[in-house]
């Protein structure tokens, strides 16, 4: 099952330019979004209020939602490791 990657744009205006290529064809890895499956390094954020998943790049963290009834994926916040360890702590 495929579902649709939606991206705020203004997570992109952060990345340096050199990061955003690297990151948009990482962000496909999201089209199969549960841990474990497709490519990419997944894993469900334990302690969250609503389920939230991480998708490691490199150095960045990538975070997001799945919505099963829409079949979407809805990318919250793009950080580096260390401002995700900051702001959400060790994940």
């Amino acid at each position: 099952m495929s579902f649709k990657v939606l991206v705020l744009p203004e997570l992109f205006d952060r990345l340096p330019s050199q990061t955003k290529e690297n990151m948009r064809s990482a962000l496909n890895e999201l089209k199969e979004p549960f841990p474990g499956t497709g490519r990419g390094s997944k894993k469900e954020i334990k302690g969250a209020d609503d389920v939230a998943y991480r998708l490691r790049v490199g150095n960045y963290r990538v975070f997001y939602r799945i919505d099963m009834d829409r079949h979407n994926v809805y990318v919250f916040d793009i950080l580096t490791a260390e401002k995700a360890h900051k702001k959400y702590g060790r994940l």
